[in-house]
């Protein structure tokens, strides 16, 4: 007989068992979407209240990276550990207790002692302060991924036996946080309200955490013997590459990171976008239903480098823009296309914290090159060539050997020395046309790259030839910048080179020019480039009163060069590289040369100035740069009033605003409605007699009768404090400054 009262109460079961499935799902979801969201949001947090210690130098950001890199490394250690050992019915509870851990270091909190003292390596000490500011609440965010989708593997909630589309959901998690940060939480909040939001977040995630753990409804395992391996477990030939996998877009994030970061500005924007860019090809990747790797996608990834390759031999007279747009794009489709391949390859989830633990491996890896290994082995960047060498190597295994004539005719050593030799040439006949074209239209040049693009197309179906060729041609450019320098010097704040040009010796960080000297011994103590004496500098140094000068940014020591009998100029430089480099007689004599007696002072120049009495100095000129940006807090209100402070009744404050990104007037003009002065801007090239580049430089004075003098003289003007922007030390963004 059949009970007709049971069909109602398993419908009934069956309908509670999907609802609590349904809740389940969204529970671990949602938790895994904010704990990524923090740890991502965190980082600019983190290396944005850190950068004022560190001089504005654009290595804070690779050195923060490693960092977190590290972090997440240990964290999915931890997380690998813990599930492999532990099991599904002790794990949760005891990470129960480590979630009580990160609430004792909130909110975070800039250590007092965090500028580098002394002699202290500024690499080392930013780790130490990185550690000690929020390593802790990172640490065990960072275990949140692998964590989260083992214990949805356990909770028996719907999909539970293909946990990955949470790691999607996490990685959307990233995007969200690292782009709420540039465009919505830095424009809006100050920095004491982002350490507030972030740790309010972050005690929410742990409370969400912690009734994921408490859902988990798995039977006593026991412990896995130590040794034992389920079964299925990847070989060692699989985890490397699935670790080359990992290494190769993190390696190039970064160092394109790094190279948006010295060429713009060392913002969290800029940091951002690589990293945002990165992520968003984690999700696309992991959402794909698919388990083949996208051939086409990789094909046009190498196409792609190969781009980045060319314009690096031409990038002197590559605008910006382009070099910065096929940069990201690189960045885009390289790590797709590895990430695809990556998820194409994906394990049962019995083997996922194991998986993520290398993916974890190779990142961190990318980061010790990038951050620490690269700066020690080579005096000039040149880990984004040689990872750009390393792109073509995604095809080996996904492109069909050829079977045109050419392959069954001739032998395949002399079919790749003969395709190498023509691609080569290929590359610098491409080279050189969009060096031309660079100088004509934006049109030609684009036309010119697009012929390019389909001519590597077609090589890129023989990886190995386009490897080579891009291998050799960052070799080639290296060799020119070795063999055209005097020399070269890379430390923590910067990539320095000494050219010898013609008449004249040339001081380059990055892509800028910070300063040159004639040789002849005419015009070896005259002031050129952007310090001309017929440009905007010499108009100021013309009609100031300057008997005591405060000089922050000491570059080639060309502003040394005005200086007269019985006055006494002090440069502030941060960098002991830069003030080497100044007083090498073999390479720069502006110092030396200086009829004023004069002093190099190694340190922050905000910092080391407040360390002068106050009153000390007639004029203040700002002229600090990393390559071609002005370190923000150099320019916030506390930093105007510092520079106030110091500057005797009647001094001035002078600020070089030359800028291809940025329109600095708006912040000078807030800046000198705080004091109560008077703010006026001059623009001008001067002449070519001097070498001279144009220039933009703005004067801050309490006195009417200097702004009067110099607004008379061509090109300069009052600045209009409509539009003012202001900047503290506890709010900045640049986005309300873009040209």
């Amino acid at each position: 007989m059949i009970d007709t009262q049971a069909a109602p109460d398993q419908l009934s079961g069956a309908t509670g068992s999907q609802a609590r499935g349904a809740w389940i799902a969204v529970l671990f979801a949602s938790t895994s979407l904010l704990g990524a969201a923090l740890l991502f949001m965190v980082q600019p947090l983190a290396a944005k209240l850190i950068l004022p210690s560190y001089g504005g130098s654009a290595t804070v950001w690779s050195t923060s990276s490693l960092f977190f890199q590290t972090l997440l490394l240990v964290g999915y250690v931890y997380a690998h550990l813990a599930t492999q050992r532990l099991g599904a019915w002790w794990q949760p509870r005891v990470h129960l207790l480590v979630l009580a851990v990160p609430v004792l270091f909130l909110p975070v909190a800039l250590p007092l002692d965090a500028a580098p003292t002394g002699d202290a390596s500024p690499t080392w000490w930013l780790l130490r302060t990185l550690t000690l500011m929020v390593g802790v609440p990172f640490l065990v965010l960072s275990a949140t991924g692998p964590l989260i989708q083992r214990w949805y593997a356990w909770s028996r909630g719907p999909r539970a036996a293909d946990p990955y589309f949470l790691f999607a959901g996490s990685n959307l998690g990233s995007f969200l946080g690292l782009l709420s940060y540039p465009f919505l939480i830095e424009p809006t909040l100050t920095i004491t309200e982002q350490r507030w939001l972030w740790s309010i977040g972050l005690c929410t995630f742990l409370l969400l955490m912690a009734v994921c753990g408490l859902v988990v409804r798995a039977p006593r395992t026991p412990v896995q013997p130590r040794g034992a391996a389920a079964p299925g477990a990847p070989g060692p030939s699989r985890l490397l590459t699935w670790g080359a996998l990992a290494f190769l877009p993190s390696c190039l994030m970064l160092a394109a990171t790094a190279h948006l970061s010295t060429d713009v500005a060392p913002i969290p924007l800029l940091w951002v976008l690589p990293l945002a860019l990165y992520l968003a090809t984690f999700i696309a990747a992991f959402a794909r239903s698919t388990r083949q790797a996208p051939v086409s996608m990789t094909r046009a990834a190498v196409v792609s480098a190969i781009l980045s390759g060319i314009l690096s031999l031409a990038t002197a007279t590559v605008p910006i823009w382009l070099v910065l747009s096929v940069d990201l794009l690189t960045v885009t489709l390289v790590s797709y296309a590895a990430h695809a391949r990556l998820a194409a390859t994906r394990p049962d989830p019995a083997h996922l914290t194991g998986f993520y633990l290398v993916i974890s491996a190779g990142g961190a890896v990318g980061g010790l090159v990038n951050g620490v290994v690269a700066p020690v082995l080579f005096n000039r960047v040149w880990e984004y060539g040689l990872t750009l060498a390393a792109v073509p190597l995604l095809l080996v295994g996904l492109i069909a050997p050829s079977t045109s004539w050419w392959s069954r005719r001739y032998h395949p050593v002399f079919r790749l020395g003969a395709s190498t030799v023509l691609f080569l040439l290929v590359m610098v006949l491409a080279s050189l046309s969009v060096a031309r074209a660079a100088a004509g239209s934006d049109l030609v040049l684009v036309l010119v790259l697009a012929i390019t693009a389909v001519l590597a197309w077609l090589v890129a179906r023989t990886p190995t030839v386009a490897a080579v060729c891009l291998l050799v041609g960052t070799g080639v450019v290296g060799a020119q910048a070795m063999s055209s320098s005097m020399g070269l010097e890379r430390t923590f704040y910067g990539s320095y080179r000494i050219l010898e040009d013609g008449d004249r010796h040339v001081l380059v960080h990055g892509t800028t020019v910070h300063g040159t000297q004639f040789l002849d011994t005419a015009r070896r103590d005259s002031p050129t480039g952007y310090y001309a004496r017929s440009g905007p500098l010499g108009d100021v140094m013309g009609v100031a009163q300057h008997e005591r000068v405060a000089v922050i940014g000491l570059g080639a020591g060309s502003i040394a060069t005005y200086g007269a009998a019985g006055q006494h100029f002090t440069f502030f430089e941060i960098d002991p590289a830069i003030r080497d480099i100044a007083q090498d007689p073999d390479y720069f004599t502006l110092l030396a040369d200086s009829a004023a007696d004069v002093d190099v002072t190694v340190g922050d120049g905000r910092l080391r100035i407040g360390d002068e009495p106050e009153g000390a100095f007639d004029l203040i000129v700002l002229d600090a740069f990393s390559s071609d940006a002005i370190p923000v807090h150099l320019l916030t209100r506390e930093a105007m009033r510092e520079y106030a402070d110091h500057l005797a009744p009647g001094g001035s404050l002078v600020v070089h605003i030359s800028n291809r990104v940025f329109d600095l007037e708006p912040v000078l003009a807030s800046a000198a409605d705080d004091l109560g002065w008077t703010v006026v801007s001059g623009t001008r090239a001067g002449t070519a007699a001097e070498d001279s580049i144009l220039s933009k430089w703005a004067v801050l004075t309490p006195d009417d009768t200097l702004a009067r003098r110099l607004v008379v003289v061509p090109d300069w003007s009052y600045v209009d404090d409509e539009g003012s922007v202001t900047w503290t030390d506890d709010y900045a963004s640049v986005l309300s400054v873009l040209h």
